[in-house]
């Protein structure tokens, strides 16, 4: 008989005779107290959330399956930030592979009463002790980042600190229950330095103990050192509210994402009908957003992206979603508690988020864009100031002349509708109506018109449709505002009105292509429009341009001998995912250099113009286009291209306020292609 067989048939057999009714009595209640535990926990949620509204999210059923299997097991978000993207890969594969390895473990017992360990226990044994190495190397990263390197965006609490401990706690005593019954063997035994390369060499320091002592120390350190200590572990993370919670509740969020185009927002259902508008309360919110607030991690990635949060405005994502999770956990119970009819629910601006804070998103998507579990809170933030707006009546005077602008003049400056063509006279522009067979309508958009810096910009894309030979027209007069400014203030009504009247135009004239120069015209025609009929086809000037370029159609000669950074529009880029078409037209230019700044792509930098905020003055910290400039700076490049009329307004100031004019200038995408051509 070998050393291995006599530790099977000594200790094994001694604790099956003497402790496996209490063993399997504790088994028993341990799996059925978390059973209980697990229902009760999805129970509790699952009520909290559908306070919320009605919302769908169940199409597309295998896109979303294989983005929760990618999100949740191949990390394929947290991977953007290397060391806690790592730290946590370790973590969560070392619980699942301890998870398997003891779920695997337990059926040893009985098996193993008559024959020695067989390699599939012994594989769950190695599985597990792999998985607390994992974990173990994970969570030193992590107290080091939490408690060393202490980055702002991290909020530790005293929950933070007893997890640390209990699970140090718990794995320790796992691997010394190990090292115990390696010690009982006694003597060198090759075989389980393979499969427990942890619990080996931690069994040498154990052979100082009486073999006898151990057998009684081993069974009731299981129970009382590891075993319990584990099963109140699980009932704390079920029963109380902890971060560990989020591990249960984020792949819920990652299935049930948001599979539109990225900062679509939605119409308010049944409008005429409806007794009040946007959200004041927390049901007022979607099942969905109430979902958004548990599933979030607190982990602070859209803090560190926020222009808002980094330019001093009292606004940060993350505070602000757990804010709103306190209040759901703080105002759910009492609603579910109380008839629909006797409800008096505390309203969400009043007890929870600040009107500056609200005001200051620009709804730009960059935390959207760095959650790693698909934390929607642009949408929320519009459907609070929707509330705002049109039953509150509460907003700046600077937001109040602008809606009565969009009211009164269908544009943001007030100016009169007549002169809206006016940057076109001597350009040979046509009206639509008066294009033989045209194949696109060139939608000037509002900047376009009547800011004078982008009618330069309106006049370059006129000059290369002409030199181009492309049949298009304009609607002169006849165009308005898209309406982009009115639905990121929060006046939907004041949207909707004004998307029906244009798509009423539009049709009227049997429009089929729009061409564009501005990403929010782009957006809001391409994506929002759809939502009330307008389906047409939309183009953005930048991959219109790319096309020519590459075809042929346009040829760019005439060097332009300058370095050049690129600055991504939230809305072409992160919106709408046009990143490769920009740079393939600078590239194109002959003599023009291209360096990326330090924030770029999808990770770009907003202008400070989104969300309504191009008509609203930066009062609090510092400006946004001021820093976004500072970072074109940093790149010692002399023109700043873009393709926004918003961001090319705000970097033309940012150079102005920096005193850069001497040696930086801002340029559209267009005004460059025409100097080459």
């Amino acid at each position: 008989m070998n050393s291995l067989t006599r530790f099977w048939t000594s200790q094994e057999i001694y604790i099956m005779k003497v402790f496996l009714p209490i063993i399997l009595g504790f088994l028993v209640l341990f799996i059925g107290l978390l059973v209980v535990s697990a229902l009760a926990f999805w129970w509790r949620h699952y009520r909290l959330w559908h306070l919320g509204k009605a919302e769908s999210r169940s199409d597309q059923g295998a896109t979303r399956f294989k983005t929760l299997v990618a999100v949740t097991f191949g990390h394929v978000r947290f991977w953007k930030e290397l060391y806690p993207g790592s730290m946590h890969f370790l973590i969560f594969w070392g619980a699942i592979l301890i998870f398997l390895g003891k779920v695997v473990r337990l059926f040893s017992y009985p098996v193993g009463l008559t024959l020695p360990p067989q390699d599939i226990f012994k594989s769950a044994s190695f599985v597990s002790e792999i998985g607390g190495i994992l974990v173990i190397v994970g969570g030193f990263l992590a107290v080091y980042r939490r408690y060393i390197l202490k980055p702002s965006r991290l909020e530790t609490k005293p929950t933070n600190t007893l997890i640390y401990l209990w699970g140090v706690v718990l794995l320790l005593t796992g691997f010394f229950i190990k090292g115990y019954r390696m010690a009982v063997i006694g003597g060198e035994v090759p075989d389980w330095s393979c499969w427990a390369p942890f619990s080996f060499p931690l069994s040498r320091f154990f052979l100082i103990l009486p073999t006898d002592a151990l057998n009684e120390l081993l069974v009731w350190h299981r129970v009382l050192i590891h075993a319990l200590p584990a099963f109140l572990f699980f009932a704390y993370v079920f029963i109380t509210r902890t971060p560990l919670q989020h591990f249960f509740l984020s792949p819920i969020n990652i299935y049930f994402r948001n599979l539109r185009p990225k900062g679509v927002l939605l119409p308010i259902p049944n409008f005429e009908e409806a007794e009040t508008f946007g959200v004041r309360e927390i049901s007022e919110l979607t099942w969905k957003q109430l979902l958004d607030l548990e599933g979030c991690t607190n982990c602070g990635r859209c803090q560190d992206v926020c222009p808002a949060h980094l330019t001093g405005k009292p606004l940060s994502p993350r505070r602000m979603t757990q804010n709103l999770k306190e209040h759901l956990r703080r105002e759910g119970p009492k609603l579910l508690a109380t008839p629909v009819d006797q409800r008096k629910p505390e309203a969400i601006m009043e007890a929870t988020v600040g009107e500056d804070e609200l005001w200051a998103c620009t709804a730009c998507m960059a935390c959207e864009e760095a959650c790693p579990v698909y934390v929607e809170q642009v949408i929320r933030n519009m459907d609070l100031r929707r509330y705002l707006v049109l039953v509150e009546t509460k907003y700046s005077s600077e937001v109040r002349l602008t809606l009565k602008n969009l009211e009164k003049s269908n544009n943001p400056w007030g100016a009169a509708r007549g002169t809206r063509v006016e940057w076109a006279q001597g350009l040979g522009v046509k009206n639509i109506t008066e294009v033989e067979n045209p194949e696109y309508l060139f939608w000037v958009g509002c900047v376009g018109a009547f800011d004078a810096r982008n009618q330069k910009v309106a006049t370059s894309m006129v000059k290369i449709l002409q030199a181009s030979g492309i049949r298009f027209g304009i609607l002169g007069n006849e165009e308005g505002c898209c309406g982009d400014p009115a639905r990121r203030i929060g006046n939907e009504y004041l949207f909707q009105n004004t998307a029906e009247a244009n798509i009423g135009i539009l049709k009227g004239h049997g429009v089929k292509k729009i061409l564009t120069i501005c990403p929010h015209c782009f957006h809001t025609l391409k994506n929002e429009y759809p939502q009330f009929g307008g389906e047409f086809e939309v183009i953005h000037h930048v991959p219109f341009l790319a096309e020519l370029i590459s075809s042929g159609k346009l040829k760019l000669t005439k060097p332009i001998d300058k370095v050049i950074t690129y600055h991504d529009s939230c809305y072409l880029g992160r919106a709408n995912q046009i990143f490769e078409a920009p740079r393939k037209i600078l590239n194109a230019i002959p003599g023009l250099k291209l360096v990326e700044m330090e924030r770029h792509h999808q990770r770009s930098f907003c202008c400070g113009a989104g969300g309504g905020r191009m008509w609203m003055e930066e009062h609090i910290g510092t400006r946004i286009n001021q820093m976004r400039t500072d970072m074109a700076i940093a790149t010692h490049a002399e023109f700043i291209g873009t393709a926004c009329p918003y961001c090319l307004t705000m970097l033309f100031d940012g150079i102005k306020e920096k005193g850069k004019t001497e040696t930086m200038a801002a340029y559209d995408l267009s005004e460059l292609v025409i100097q080459s051509m």
